[in-house]
This record gives C-alpha cells, structure tokens and sequence, in this order.
C-alpha cells in the first residue's frame, strides 16, 4: 500500500508540476486532497473525483459521458465544475489531475477497443474528437486556469511566454528514392505506358543521377527547413529487414545513394532517429534491432524514433523504447485527424496508463502531418482548408509557449497533384516570420 500510495504521489506532482509550469514553486501552492483539514495548507485545492479510486479505474464506468462539463469554457472530464472560496483557499470541484492524467497517458485507448485497418486507435474515436476539442491543448488550458486563480489570490505567477518554445521540422523517410533500383524502374515504366503522372525521361535520368529522382527532394526540403530560426530537422529512417508489406519499399542503408543521403544530413546538422518499423508495432522488440543497425551504420548513437504509419499501441510498446534507449519519441498524433492526441502542445514524460508510472522517455506531441490533411479518408482537406487548420494549430502552440512538431514526407514535394509542396513553403513562411 506504501508504495501504490508514494506512486500516486510522484503522479499527482508530476501533473502538477507540468500543469503549473514551474516545479520549483508548486509546493504549498496548489493541493489535490478531500481532506478539509488540509485545505488551509494551500492557496488552491483540487478535489479528487472517484476516478483514481480502485472500484472505478481500469473499467468502462471511469470513461467520461457527453456532453462534458465547463469550467470557465474549459471542457472537464471528471469531477465537478465548481470552485467556491474556503476561508483564505480556492478550493476547485473539478479533477483537472484525473482530467489531465486521462489525456496525457491515453488512458482511453486501454479502454476503448475500436481499431482501423492498421490496429491504430483513430483520432475519429477519441473523446476530445467526440467532445468537439481535439483541436485545442485542454491541459495546458488547465494549467493557465491555475495560473489565473493564483493570481487573483496574490501569488506572483507568469504566464508562459507567447511564443514557441521549439520548432521540430521532421521528415519521415520512407522512400529513399523511387527509380534507382530495377524493380523501381520496371514500375516507372509501367506507370509511364499507363499515363499515370511519370515521366519516361525522369525515370531515365533517375536511374544515372540521384538528384534527378523526384523522390530525393530532401535538398529543397533542407533549404526551406533552414530559413526557420533556431529550428531543429530530424530524418526517420527505416532499417528494418524485410518483414512486413508495409515497410515496403526498403532501402540499404550502406548504399552509395545512403551515403550521399547521410551525408547531406550532416552537412545541414540534421538529427537521424529511427522510423521503426509497421512489424515492430506487433513485435516491439525489433525496434532495438532496427536501431542497432541504423547506429552501427551512422556511427551515432539514436535517441528519437518515430513509428511507421504512426503505429503505436500498448504500453509495452513505450517499454520497448525504453529498453532500446530511445529517449524522445515523436509519434503521438492521429493519422486521421489534426490535432493534440495528448491534450497538451508541450513535451511530457510518458505516463504508463496502468501503473501510473511518470517514465524517462519524452513525447513530443504531433502538430500535424501532410497526409492527414489531404488523404480522402483522412480530413480530405483543399488548400484553403488545410492552411486554416495548420495556422489555428500553430497560433495555439504559440499562444501556450509549446513546441511545434511538423512531419511532411519528401515524396509528397514531388507530387504534383498536391498541394503539399506550396503549403509546406507557407508554412515555412508563417514560422519564420
């Protein structure tokens, strides 16, 4: 019991901590107790709710019910939305520790057992899709409710800068190239006696020059990237072995056309972390593989990854990268929809949804990805739609001093019957201005 109890504890700090922003300061400031004879020992007291209770978590009754409560505009999940004045104490009704807990460990995906074709759990099933607030960053919109009332109480509390803490511009490299091999240029030519979009000349000019193949759009992708002030660039690259259909197309990694690709990357000061593998999200395991021989080839050591297709499911999974030594992940966002999948723009440790453990291993929350805004089964987004959604996204970043994580592929800059190349430009605009 002493050590459920000193768990919970480390939880409901940490949640605090990130939700005030400031760890340093938050003893004495803010308290999550029922007791009353406790009340007076902080300025503001949270109220747990039944949510953390053990006849109630893990099963279908802690998942919240629609239509949610507000708080001051601010959806709440658990608890009550009611504050009223104890003596010197704000004391609040709502859960917001349980509320932000919910989302910042996905709690619901233990729960909820709706896939799509690709075992992911869709943004589409989500209850901040369904509740209509996927779109906005609710626990940081906690965390400036606690900020406020510590304020009206006297407290000199900040508020987070306007700003973008980070900008994180990160490709996911699952073409390397389209036609350098012969079975990419069978398909080249196939694709050109169809009519479908290929030119018989590229195909031909791609196979003696790699700056020629329309899918090694990386030198654009890099001179745009850099016009971003204190910007960081990541490439996840595969290094899987043939395993899944999926992971299709593979490329070697001690090729010449590789080299020349690390190469650029370094050139740039760009980051390599591993894109593990569409089988390593039923075998979690190969991600220690993969990123052993993406190491052994760059000679670096790798600490971010990025699963394929976004592809990642259990617990075990964040355990796996852990043991692999993967300390920053960049996974977590919906393929189906835009938006903030952790209920937070800022990075945060991993949560483990059933033991309640705050781990060693950062997630960096997924602005928005290309294909979601495009893809016909996705948002299927026009042009006009697409730059709204990204730039309300972004303004929300900015406006809770988070960090910005984009992922566009280099083989959508290629495809000119996209808009993904222009907009990426825009976007590009947007954050260096």
């Amino acid at each position: 019991m002493r050590n459920k109890e000193k768990a919970m504890g480390k939880l409901v700090d940490y949640i605090l901590d990130f939700l005030l922003g400031f760890p340093e300061k938050q003893e004495k400031l803010v308290g999550y107790t029922a007791d009353k004879t406790h009340f007076a020992d902080y300025k503001v007291v949270i109220v747990p709710s039944d949510f953390f209770s053990e006849k109630v978590f893990g099963t279908a009754t802690s998942l919240p019910t629609l239509p949610l409560p507000e708080l001051e505009g601010v959806p709440v999940l658990f608890g009550q939305p009611k504050v009223e004045k104890i003596g010197e104490t704000l004391v609040c009704y709502a859960d917001l520790v349980a509320s932000s807990f919910f989302l910042l460990s996905r709690y619901e995906e233990l729960l909820v057992a709706e896939r799509d074709e690709h075992g992911r759990f869709s943004g589409k099933f989500s209850l901040p899709y369904r509740a209509g607030f996927l779109s906005r960053p609710i626990v940081d919109e906690y965390g400036q409710l606690l900020r406020s009332w510590l304020r009206d109480l006297g407290c000199e509390v900040l508020e987070p800068t306007p700003d973008y803490s980070r900008i994180v511009l990160t490709h996911d490299v699952d073409f390397l190239y389209n036609f350098r091999h012969f079975r990419g240029l069978l398909g080249g030519i196939k694709r050109t006696v169809l009519g479908q979009g290929v030119d018989f000349k590229t195909v031909v000019k791609s196979l003696f020059s790699l700056e020629n193949d329309p899918a090694y759009t990386f030198p654009w992708l890099l001179e745009q990237d850099k016009r971003v002030p204190k910007s960081h660039t990541i490439f996840f690259v595969k290094a899987a072995k043939k395993r899944a259909k999926l992971d299709y197309p593979h490329y070697s990694l001690i090729s010449r056309d590789a080299h020349h690709f690390f190469e650029l990357s370094n050139l740039y000061d760009c980051e390599i972390g591993l894109h593990a593998s569409y089988a390593s999200g039923v075998e979690p395991a190969l991600v220690l593989q993969e990123k052993e021989r993406l190491q052994s080839v760059i000679s670096q050591p790798i600490t971010s990854n990025r699963h394929h297709y976004l592809r990642i499911f259990k617990p075990e999974d964040m355990d796996m990268l852990l043991a692999a030594g993967i300390t920053d992940d960049y996974t977590l966002g919906y393929a189906d929809v835009a938006g903030f999948r952790l209920g937070t723009c800022r990075p945060v440790k991993w949560i483990n949804p059933i033991t309640k453990r705050v781990t060693e291993l950062t997630l960096h929350p997924l602005t928005v990805m290309d294909c979601t805004l495009s893809n016909e089964n996705y948002m299927a987004l026009n042009y006009e739609q697409a730059w709204d959604c990204v730039r309300k996204l972004l303004l929300q970043v900015k406006r809770h001093g988070g960090e910005v994580v984009l992922l566009w592929h280099n083989t959508v800059i290629s495809d000119r019957k996209a808009y993904h190349k222009e907009l990426y430009a825009q976007i590009i605009n947007f954050l260096a201005s």
